[in-house]
This record gives C-alpha cells, structure tokens and sequence, in this order.
C-alpha cells in the first residue's frame, strides 16, 4: 500500500514537472509558429481532423434522426429561392420583349409623324366571325377618344369603339363591319378595305376599274379629318375582277392580329400626309436561276462576224440527221411559204 502511494506521487511530481516545463518553454518562445504550442498544435492537428471527418457524417445522420423537419425546411427553403429566381429571369426577358416591341412602334410613329398613347390589349372579345375586338388599358383621360386610329409596329390594327376613363374597346381592321379608306402605294387611287373574310384576309375594292390590281400591291391608310394618313395595311395577295365599274382585290395585312399586346392609339396626325415612307422596305428580290453566281464570270458574247467552232452548226441550218425541205420528222410535211410555186 505504501508502495503504491510512493508511486503515485513520484508520478503526479514527474506531471506537475513537465507542466511547469511546457509552461515555461511556451512562455519563453512566445507566439512564434516554432515554439511548443506549435508543435504539439502540428502533431494533434491532424489526428483532431482524421477524427472529425469520420464522425462528421454520423453526427449528421444522428442530427437528421433527432430533427427531422430541420432539412425539410432547407430543401422547401430553397425550392422558394429557385422558384423567384427563375421568376426573376422569366420577368427580365418580358420587359426586354416589352421594350422592343415600344421601339418599334416608337420607330413608326416618328416615320409617319404620329403622336401616340402606347397600350397594351388586357382582354380579348368575341371572335367567333360576328366582333372582332380587344380591349387596351389606355382611356379617356390617356387622350383617347371613338374612331382613332390605333397602330402596332406593323401596321393598322383598328378604330377605337368605345372608351372609359382607363380602358378602350378597339374594332379590329377584319372586323365584318370595319370600312376603311385606302390608296394603292406609289398612286393616287383610292378605295376601300372591308373585313369579314376572317383575321388574315381583308377585301380591297378600287374605284378606279381602268387600273389593273396586281399581285403584290400595297395599301396604306388614305386619311380623312380624323382618320390619319400613311398607315401601312397589307398586300395585294390575289385579284379577283368581277367587272362592272370597280377592281376588287384579297389583302393579307401586315399585323397579325392573334399575337396583338403592344399597340399605339394615334392621337395626332402628321403635318402633312407621309406618303409610302411608313410602309416596310420590300425584302430584297430573289437571285435568278439563270444568272451564274455571283463571282462566277458569265460566257462571252461571241463577236459579231466570228468563226463558231467547227462541228457547230450554223444558224439557219439544220444539224445532222434532221429532215430538210421544211419536212418534220415522222414524214408530216409543212405548207410552203406563201408565193412559193
């Protein structure tokens, strides 16, 4: 027994020993990286993260068991975060769609001279054949009043119908009791344009029916006290002429009235009548089939007077094996020339 007590103290003096030796020894090297501190921190550090990295794991997996909902609310919270971003994008790309589409109808408003209330369509009305309307989220007191022109950055989209404080009913142009006034581009003709053939056909009669319509004229607003000049409306896509003292003509126009959102209410007309300048270029013409490709040199011509290459039968003469004395093959002869005898 007093054995043991002798041992345990000379153990616990060895102990207390070292301790105040360590002590002393850190004190003396201070902070530096090299001293003792550093060193045992070196030796134990990377047992300290061998264990740390098998237990992090089970110390998970126990923590899920315990708090079940904890990881639930992340994987919700962070279906929320997607969700808006993915909002976030989706609403960037409709105000850059929205900010194109005002360009453009600003961009035929400053060629035709228009001064415009820009709208957009928030419902659409019965388009069974019988109305032909939208509703836009511009009224009376934006300026709007019945029978103004509205536009989109094609073209002529209607008359205003009828009108509120904020909103406005517009008859669409291939409405069956839409009536409008046109001219022929690059003429002084006039006639009108009637709806009811369905939303991408409207029928165009001329007044004038010793001008022959042809396939692939254009029509354009030709403007009345209210009603302003210049608007672009469509092309001749096929002529019908039923006689009598008029040409009647299909027009296909140029706005498409199923993807209609954008739109302008025309408020103020040009100084003076715009002419063509606000239809749409015509797109460029077609290469020829005959024409060689560009870059490609053509045949010469053959100067006049020029020895054609032997074997080449001249003009005028008949190649080889063809029946002479105006006779055609298989023995039917041609009548001689008159006089002959």
């Amino acid at each position: 027994m007093g054995r043991d007590t002798r041992r345990s103290r000379l153990v616990i003096a060895a102990l207390l020993v070292l301790a105040f030796t360590l002590i002393t020894l850190d004190y003396r090297t201070g902070d530096s990286a090299t001293g003792v501190r550093g060193v045992l921190h070196s030796a134990v550090g990377g047992v300290e993260n061998a264990v740390t990295t098998v237990t992090r794991p089970v110390g998970r997996t126990v923590s899920s068991l315990t708090h079940p909902n904890r990881y639930h609310d992340r994987a919700d919270r962070l279906g929320e975060e997607n969700a808006a971003l993915r909002r976030q994008i989706a609403d960037g790309a409709e105000i850059d769609r929205l900010a194109g589409d005002l360009s453009d109808l600003r961009l035929l408003a400053d060629k035709g001279q228009y001064t415009i209330v820009p709208a957009r369509v928030i419902a659409v009305g019965d388009v069974t054949g019988m109305d032909w309307t939208v509703t836009i989220n511009a009224g009376r007191r934006d300026g709007l009043a019945v029978d103004k022109v509205v536009v989109n950055a094609s073209g002529l989209v209607g008359t205003v119908a009828s009108v509120t404080d904020s909103t406005a009913v517009i008859k669409l142009l291939c409405d069956p009791t839409s009536r409008i006034g046109a001219r022929l581009e690059t003429t002084q003709l006039l006639g009108a344009v009637a709806g009811g053939q369905g939303p991408s056909s409207l029928t165009f009669t001329l007044y004038d029916a010793s001008y022959q319509v042809k396939k692939g004229d254009r029509l354009v607003t030709f403007g009345s006290l209210d009603y302003v000049a210049g608007v672009p409306i469509g092309e001749v896509t096929k002529v019908v002429d039923v006689g009598g003292l008029s040409r009647t003509a299909e027009v296909r126009p140029f706005v498409s009235v199923g993807t209609l959102d954008m739109v302008g209410v025309v408020i103020g007309g040009p100084p003076a009548d715009p002419g063509d300048r606000v239809l749409p270029p015509r797109p460029a013409p077609a290469p020829d089939a005959a024409q060689p490709p560009a870059g490609q040199p053509s045949a010469p011509a053959q100067p006049d007077g020029a020895q054609q290459p032997a074997g080449q039968p001249q003009a005028g003469q008949p190649q080889a094996g063809q029946p002479q004395g105006g006779q055609a093959q298989g023995g039917a002869g041609v009548p001689a020339a008159a006089g002959a005898g």
